[in-house]
């Protein structure tokens, strides 16, 4: 023990290759060279680094940025760290589905919680439970006692090579009675089995214990405070092998395993055989693995340990300690690959941070950790500061490292390093760890890959300033992200709510832990898998400005300006995988707090503003002036099983293409734009609503007002609910375009009929390929569209639906601004049948005569052109607060019997079909109800051609207004034309003409386009969105009234076009085809292995050997000499104490009291022994009422079937 290890400059410590070296310190400085081994020759033995000390240790170090670095490994300028482990393939893939032994049929040889087979098995109570196996797993004996005086005599009267099982649990054992200081459960369990723990027992712990009889080194042994399970004990029961009989014997280590104490399994159940998708290199028994979950929860992660595979693997092949309690899947479903990754944690090389075994409190903040994490989260840390001479760390285990609640104190970390084009941290195991897995901070163009990290406090692989950029992450699997407290962004809900109270709300400021937090666009980010956790899988989020440290450094290195990493594209996102977080897969949305900013609203830096990120990539990179290009690409992403949603993109000309959708429990992808010439294309994706790839079975239950409860056995996981509409592609704000994409498995499911007497509806669970956001405030753009989709079902009600929309009644569907304009246009027909045909909802303020209503979409298809027009402006009802009320109405000329209410959540837009005629009101009835001074007209997505005329109700006595405007051009209240009636207006192709109606009260505009349309992410075609301004200087505004029923000549542009009417589709199109789309490369996928993983059966040899007990007599029990006395309340028979006692090769059982079974060898028939008349062995057996066991002092004697030849 080293109170620090200094390496000074010009000084090298060069670690040898002894096994099992060990070296603990409070921290070690190196200004010189470390070396552990080298990239060619890494170091072949065991190492150990320990790194020591508290959070209020005084032994520190320090560096420029923090003057107090404790419990560290800190790389200072012009040093050298190498730090080489031996090579080992960090992870892999499942090649074949593995799943909990009990869905194997041969899997269970004995099963103490078959009651049925073993009925002696409800013979329980808080004690001692012993049970005694034959080497082939059949029972030989079995005892439970609340006392142990005969545990000695039954333990002693077991043959040697038999498998012994014991289990205690509850306050039985804190009674036993000790003489010389020893039980006499302790003295067998000690002397006789070779145990040790027997002895810490105390009331309400529990205990285990398996051994082979005379064999001690056999003996495993478990024993747990109070019987306390938490979710990091990995083991639920000890296990004790027999490959020459290929069982394994098998014992509960707490009373987490309710009934099901003792078991026997195959061995190929007990120690599963993984196929992987890989050979793998240095992958050996003794190592651990972590399994990844494939379900909705990313808990399901387990950690095995490697175990000898006997000769009978191949290197791709292992065994592993235990079965699985979770399935985890290993195989393609429906073009996705949703095998779970399989990472190693075990390395040649550990630097762990030790820990204190209880958690202390000297400081508030200490107290709150305390309080969250539940111990000591002030693990070690490898720090590495700029202008060290090279830092490579490959090949190492690094356990509890990270210092929760510090920052800049990570497993492995490069600190403001500016350039370190040569640095890496590769093929790394981090598990365990307090505060994050890599933080690159303030550094560009290092390597991160080959990194697993599992079980993290925090966002994983970290880029901290916003201004990272050039660096590569790749190939690396992060597993189990959990909430941290140290910034907001890592933080609960909760936490936020306890750390800013004084600020009221911040908490929605919080909790998006990510396992991988890119802040910057600009990095390679490839080959990643982000297997699970409570947030997101990959979070795009820009700060406007550099943050922390890098605030002042970028002044002086002038690399990243404000505002530049959202003009940045996204360099490189490649073959990546995000699956199984309560959140999202991908997101991209939001941006970081600086906390310099007034728009900030006081939110401290690293907060998340739940904003609109103006992501806009540009040519160049980062110049805000330069050119908005469509360069950033999110290319083969495999994402699914995500609670949210799969992805959710609200970011600027972003391409989604090649991608795997799958298994969202509500929405795959939804998502929108940042701004007015920006976009998102969704292309040649495959997009599969419920796959082969069912999770856990779930027992799902609903309780209703009456207090009646329902349930239903699903045979998988459910997601959020089994009443989500389960949808691929979620039309929300846009503009989106779906191009070249496949969608498959989109079927509505109807699960419980008997429900439906109580529900008073049948329960269900939609689905559609195309849908729309559920909840949507937003109104949609119009210049989005979907084109050459594909699909591998019939669009019906029986097989699933191509496009659907739910109604209010339906879960989580709202009824809200934005799904009431909700559109799409079908650009080619692949969607509707119809090319050019639009998709709107069922009402007559959208449709017209022409359209046709599809019933089981709930949504019409048209074959007119639509645009949205929308109201801004101020005062009266536009700065009225509109929650839950309707600031405004609208009228569409020709469909008087359809107001359309418009509440106003984020715009008052409304979708209108080009060539008619529009009236907006203002609602009379809210409280405090009046006209704007001030309203301005805009219209969106018009082009040339379109064209439609709005009235606005205006004050009756408005004599005196001002109209403005940008586009067109009208300046001031003289540069427009005042038409003198409708017709004049509708004639008007200067598009500056205004008529107000003064005998109606309404100023009636037309809004219409010059311009053809260049991109179709463009809100207006050239950017010149028609917008009007009307100020109002006179009238009174407070005289409310309503414009509708007005009466005025209808619309009568000319020419308007002549749409033909929409046709429904009569029949089934061809079924389309994967191929080419979505992220699979088969050419690069090495082994598919189709079938599941199996269990042979193995059957026990019957014994021929014995005879057929038959039944001797009624005997007095004081003079039968009888012994190894059994009493089993409950289940005692004539079938069970005649087999107990013929297998310990006694020729005769006798059963008495009905509970108590006896062995003998001999009868004494004398007349004083036998009971001639046979009158008093009545007693019913305790298992079995018809059979007899004999009374009081009179012993039911049987014979056990032992031969004279084997006795």
């Amino acid at each position: 023990m080293l109170a620090s290890l200094t390496i000074e400059r010009g000084a090298a410590l060069v670690w040898g290759n002894v096994d099992g070296l060990e070296l603990r310190t409070d921290f070690i400085l190196v200004e010189g060279e470390f070396h552990m081994g080298s990239e060619y020759c890494p170091l072949k033995k065991t190492a150990f680094i320990k790194l020591t000390g508290r959070f209020d240790s005084l032994n520190v170090v320090s560096d420029e940025d923090n003057p107090e670095i404790r419990k560290v490994i800190l790389v200072r300028e012009g040093a050298t760290l190498e730090i080489h482990g031996q090579k080992k393939t960090p992870w892999t893939k499942l090649a074949q589905t593995t799943k909990p032994v009990s869905n194997y049929p041969c899997a269970f040889v004995y099963d103490h919680s078959d009651h049925e087979a073993n009925p002696f098995a409800q013979e329980r109570s808080k004690g001692l439970h012993v049970i005694v196996w034959n080497e082939d797993g059949t029972v030989f004996d079995f005892l439970y006692l609340e006392d142990f005086f005969p545990i000695r005599e039954f333990i002693e009267s077991i043959p040697d090579g038999k498998v012994i099982g014991m289990y205690a649990f509850g306050d039985g054992l804190c009674c036993r009675i000790k003489s010389n200081g020893m039980t006499s459960l302790d003295d067998v369990v000690i002397n006789v089995l070779g145990g040790s723990l027997i002895t810490k027992v105390d009331k309400g712990d529990s205990w285990s214990l398996v051994t082979r009889k005379g064999m001690k080194s056999t003996t495993r042994e478990h024993y747990m405070y109070k019987g306390r399970y938490t979710k990091d004990d990995e083991e639920l029961y000890l296990q004790l092998p027999i490959w020459e009989t290929r069982r394994d014997f098998q014992v509960a280590t707490s009373a987490k395993t309710t009934f099901q104490y003792f078991r026997v399994l195959s061995a190929d159940a007990a120690y599963p055989k993984l196929e992987l998708a890989d050979s793998v290199i240095g992958w050996s028994p003794g190592d651990k693995i972590v399994v990844a979950s494939t379900d909705f929860d990313w808990e399901q992660a387990e950690v095995r340990e490697i175990v000898d595979c006997n000769g009978e693997c191949t290197n791709s092949q292992i065994r592993v300690s235990s079965p699985f309690q979770y399935t985890h899947y290993g195989n393609f479903t429906y073009n996705v690959d949703e095998r779970a990754e399989v990472g190693i944690l075990s390395r040649n090389i550990l630097i762990e941070g030790v820990v204190e075994s209880e958690c202390y409190a000297t400081e508030r903040a200490a107290f709150k950790r305390c309080k969250r994490f539940g111990g000591d989260t002030f693990g070690g840390h490898i720090r590495v500061l700029r202008g060290h001479a090279s830092a490579h760390v490959e090949g190492v285990e690094l356990y509890h490292m990270g210092q929760q609640g510090f920052m800049g104190s990570y497993p492995l970390h490069f600190h403001m390093c500016d350039e370190a084009p040569r640095s890496w941290f590769r093929d790394n195991s981090i598990h365990h760890s307090f505060q994050r897995c890599i933080t690159i901070h303030g550094t560009d163009k290092v390597e991160i890959s080959g990194n697993v990290c599992y079980l993290h406090f925090g966002h994983g692989f970290f880029l901290e300033d916003s201004v990272e950029q050039e660096n590569v992450i790749k190939g690396n699997l992060g597993i189990g992200t959990r909430h941290g407290a140290t910034l907001m962004s890592d933080s609960s809900k909760d936490w936020c709510d306890e750390d800013y109270a004084s600020k009221r709300g911040f908490s929605v400021n919080c909790d998006e832990p990510s396992t991988f937090w890119l802040t910057h666009p600009n990095n390679d980010v490839t080959d990643n898998a982000a297997a699970g956790g409570v947030g997101h899988g990959y979070m795009y989020v820009m700060a406007d400005m550099p943050l922390g440290l890098s605030f002042e450094r970028q002044k002086i290195l002038g690399k990243v300006k404000n505002d530049s990493a959202r003009h940045t594209p996204i360099k490189n996102f490649y073959n990546n995988v995000a699956h199984s977080y309560q959140r999202s897969g991908v997101f991209i949305d939001s941006h970081i707090s600086t906390g310099k900013l007034k728009a900030e609203e006081g939110v401290p830096e690293n907060g998340i503003l739940q904003e609109e990120n103006y992501f806009e990539p540009r040519d160049p990179p980062g110049d805000s002036n330069g050119e908005r290009v469509w360069s950033s690409r999110l290319e083969r992403l495999t994402t699914y099983k995500n609670m949210q949603n799969n992805m959710w993109i609200k970011g600027g000309n972003l391409r989604i293409a090649y991608s795997s959708l799958a298994d969202a429990s509500s929405q795959s992808f939804s998502g929108g734009t940042t701004g007015l010439w920006t976009g998102v294309s969704v292309e040649h994706s495959v997009f599969i609503g419920r796959s082969d790839n069912l999770g856990e079975a779930t027992l799902y239950k609903e309780e209703l007002p009456s207090g009646q409860v329902l349930s239903h056995q699903f045979p998988g996981s459910v997601g959020k609910s089994p009443w989500q509409t389960v949808t691929g592609m979620g039309i929300y704000q846009g503009p989106m375009f779906v191009k070249h994409t496949y969608f498959d498995r989109f079927t509505t499911e109807y699960w419980n009929d008997s429900w439906t007497g109580a529900l008073g509806t049948r329960p269900v669970s939609h689905a559609g390929a195309i849908s729309f956001k559920k909840d949507s405030t937003y109104p949609t753009y119009t210049s989005q569209y979907t084109t050459d989709l594909s699909f591998g079902f019939c669009d019906n009600r029986k097989d699933g639906h191509w496009l659907y929309f739910g109604q209010p009644s339906e879960y989580d569907w709202e009824d809200t601004d934005g799904t009431k304009n909700a559109c799409n246009l079908d650009l080619d027909g692949s969607l509707t049948g119809t090319p050019k045909t639009w998709i709107v909802r069922n009402r007559p303020f959208f449709t017209g005569p022409e359209c046709t209503y599809r019933e089981d979409w709930d949504m019409s298809m048209c074959p007119y052109r639509y645009i949205k027009f929308e109201l801004l402006g101020k005062g009266g009802n536009l700065d009225l607060n509109t929650k839950d009320q309707w600031a405004l109405i609208g009228h569409r000329d020709d469909a008087p019997e359809d107001p359309f209410y418009q509440q106003g959540q984020q715009r008052r837009e409304y979708l209108a079909q080009t060539y008619r005629s529009y009236l907006i009101d203002f609602n009379t009835t809210m409280p405090g109800a009046a006209f704007p001074s001030d309203i301005k007209i805009q219209g969106n997505g018009v082009e040339r051609q379109d064209v439609i005329r709005v009235g606005v109700c205006m004050p009756l006595d408005l004599t005196d207004f001002e109209i403005r405007s940008d586009y067109p051009e009208l300046i001031n209240r003289n540069n427009y034309t005042r038409a003198s009636s409708l017709e004049e207006l509708d004639a008007d192709t200067e598009n500056n003409a205004v008529f107000h109606d003064t005998e109606n009260g309404i100023m009636f505009f037309k809004i219409y386009s010059l311009h053809d349309r260049t991109n179709a992410s463009q809100l207006c075609p050239a950017g010149l969105c028609y917008n009007i301004r009307i100020i109002l200087n006179n009238g009174d505004l407070n005289n409310m009234r309503t414009c509708f029923g007005a009466k005025f000549p209808a619309f009568t542009r000319t020419p308007k076009p002549a749409p033909t009417k929409v046709k429904l589709k009569t029949n089934c199109p061809a079924i389309g085809s994967p191929e080419g789309k979505g992220a699979v490369r088969w050419n690069e996928v090495p082994k598919i292995v189709h079938d599941e993983y199996s269990v042979p059966c193995i059957e026990s040899k019957p014994d021929t050997n014995r005879l057929e007990p038959t039944y001797e007599g009624c005997y007095v029990a004081e003079v039968q000499p009888f012994e190894l006395e059994q009493r089993f309340q409950r289940t005692m028979t004539i079938d069970w104490c005649t087999s107990r006692c013929y297998q310990r090769k006694y020729k005769y059982a006798a059963l008495t009291q009905s509970s108590v079974c006896l062995c003998g060898q001999t009868i004494d028939a004398s007349e004083e022994g036998t009971d001639i008349r046979s009158r008093k062995c009545t007693q019913s057996c305790s298992g079995n009422r018809r059979q007899k066991c004999g009374h009081g002092n009179r012993l039911s004697i049987w014979s056990t079937g032992l031969s004279e030849e084997h006795a």
